[in-house]
């Protein structure tokens, strides 16, 4: 900025006496003033010069006549220092959420069942557990379950309690022990769950079983769901733009919005103590069908 200095007229000067405060330069006034700085500017950008006048001129009500020469080159530097950016319009686009609902057929299911014993002692009861669970396992291997499809899921030994009087203040008196082991079953064929659960309650299975249906391919279902999920987005982007009367032309953005599998409420079963082969009828299982579910949120480009 020295060389914008330099490029003011001779006669373009401070005045220090204090007689003259209104007129510290002595010069042609604005034009002149103004004229000397763009040529000191070589043709730089008259409308930034203009920007640091103007605002310097909004701050000092005194006028530009006012600007000692050191702030004047320092406001031309914050200027030129710092462009206005251009804004930018935000693009034009449709923004629209697609949803689906694949349905299957089962074709596997998962059943867990209980096999609870009492006895005096925590010995006793846990030894009766073992050998009655080892006849429920045999049974699913002869009805057919693989050893992988068979898992112990728990197990637990609690003390049973002597029933006090309201008014009996005694420490509790442990009257017998209760063991539960629970084994969880995978039915690859899910029109086989009725069957397996039967083999189970006759073997020995005396707790309350649970029961849930699913596919094995429930990866591929789920793209299935997405993939109609996105054709629904883009059926409804291109209505909205007809509606509209422009066109659409692209993605913009696109996310998966939640979704996935609709089961059904679970299946408790609550199975008796041990029965004979020939007790009744086998229990009936219906597995219905699945649902899965795809929900995609996607902006679209649009043009006129």
């Amino acid at each position: 900025m020295s060389d914008v200095r330099r490029s003011l007229p001779q006669d373009f000067r401070p005045v220090t006496t204090s007689a003259e405060p209104s007129r510290r330069y002595a010069s042609g006034g604005l034009s002149t003033w103004w004229r000397q700085i763009a040529r000191g500017l070589g043709g730089f950008s008259v409308t930034v010069a203009v920007t640091a006048a103007v605002a310097y001129a909004s701050l000092h009500p005194g006028g530009i006549s006012n600007v000692p020469p050191h702030q004047a080159s320092t406001w031309l530097g914050v200027a030129s220092a710092a462009p206005i950016a251009p804004q930018t319009a935000t693009p034009p686009g449709i923004t629209v959420t697609g949803e689906s609902a694949v349905t299957v057929q089962p074709d596997v299911a998962y059943l867990t069942m209980g096999i609870r014993t009492e006895a005096r002692t925590a010995r006793e009861a846990t030894d009766l557990n073992a050998t009655q669970a080892n006849a429920v396992i045999d049974a699913l291997k002869r009805a057919g379950v693989p050893v992988g499809g068979i898992r112990t899921s728990g197990l637990s030994l609690n003390p049973i309690f002597t029933p006090r009087p309201p008014n009996d203040n005694r420490p509790p008196a442990i009257s017998s022990y209760e063991a539960i082991n629970q084994v969880s079953v995978t039915i690859d064929d899910s029109t086989r769950a009725g069957e397996i659960y039967d083999a189970a309650v006759n073997a020995g299975a005396n707790s309350a079983g649970n029961l849930r249906f699913g596919v094995r391919n429930e990866r591929d279902v789920t793209r299935q769901a997405l993939e109609q999920a996105a054709s629904d987005a883009r059926g409804k982007a291109d209505a909205i733009a007809s509606g509209l009367g422009i066109k659409v032309t692209g993605v913009a953005m696109a996310s998966d919005d939640g979704g996935g599998i609709v089961r059904p409420e679970t299946s408790d079963m609550v199975a008796p103590r041990a029965l004979a082969a020939s007790a009744g009828p086998p229990t009936p299982v219906q597995s219905g069908e699945l649902t899965f579910r795809g929900r995609v949120r996607v902006t679209f480009g649009t043009s006129n």
